[in-house]
């Protein structure tokens, strides 16, 4: 069992810097008709935000691109397609005939998903494992406000433009507190987020949408690990309420672990 107890937390602190500009829309249409035609996500006082799960879903669809490379899907290794349920490392079926099969046993059924789940699945959850990864939204922290921009969409037959419109973006520069906090993670579990992590950091992995437009590039800075582990650990964060650094170059053993083990032992 996995949360029956606690054993450690993981909590990353940064910000996250837009490199270009950053759009996250919001979706729908507004009833101000000076609005932008494509606005983005803002708080109830305007300001422009990132919802954690959409930093949370490119985190770990970049991460099951990168296990993908190295191995299949079997218990605990791999990454399963998330987008098509005939490509689920437990499909629907699967865990109907589970629960059935096991309806009086809830524990061993909760073993039984687990073990059946992919590597990414194990961390990030699925329909059927809970998330031992949890992001916040980052609020913007520099007072950036969303500017709007305008473009056009061209008629493909035609070769001519169909339409003007415009669309929010906030700024190159922008800034956001990132936090993420992770719970009973084993070693090649913490590696598994913080490659992630790491591709963030090194600005490898696009955010938001317009992607094709240039938008979306976005970048890590003043990265902070802090992690608690164990009955004495937690005493004394139960004590003080904080949680100790950890240095970096521990987090980094972590992936080399994992790439070792993706691998196939291989140095």
């Amino acid at each position: 069992m996995i949360w029956h107890k606690f054993e450690n937390r993981i909590v990353i602190r940064a910000e996250l810097v837009a490199q270009t500009g950053l759009r996250i829309g919001a979706g729908g249409q507004s009833a101000d008709p000076t609005a932008s035609d494509l606005p983005v996500m803002k708080t109830s006082d305007g300001q422009p935000f990132i919802p954690g799960s959409s930093l949370r879903g490119v985190l770990r669809s970049h991460v099951e691109r990168i296990v993908r490379a190295f191995e299949d899907v079997d218990h605990g290794r791999g990454a399963c397609s998330p987008t098509n349920t005939t490509e689920w490392c437990i499909k629907p079926e699967d865990i109907k005939a589970l629960r059935e099969k096991l309806r009086n046993e809830p524990e061993k059924l909760a073993q039984e998903v687990f073990q059946k789940s992919c590597r990414v699945c194990r961390v990030f959850g699925s329909p059927w494992l809970a998330s031992r990864v949890r992001v916040s939204d980052l609020p913007c922290t520099n007072g950036a406000q969303a500017e709007k921009r305008d473009a056009v969409a061209i008629d493909r037959e035609k070769e001519t433009v169909a339409n003007k419109y415009d669309f929010e973006a906030v700024p190159v520069g922008s800034k956001f507190a990132l936090e993420i906090i992770a719970e009973n993670l084993n070693e090649m579990e913490r590696g598994l987020l913080w490659l992630g992590i790491e591709e963030l950091q090194r600005g490898q992995i696009l955010l938001g949408g317009f992607k094709s437009r240039g938008l979306g590039w976005v970048k890590l800075v003043n990265l902070r690990l802090h992690f608690v582990e164990g009955k004495e650990g937690l005493r004394d964060y139960l004590r003080t309420g904080e949680i100790p650094s950890l240095e970096l170059s521990q987090a980094h053993s972590w992936v080399e672990k994992l790439l070792c083990e993706l691998a196939g032992g291989e140095k």
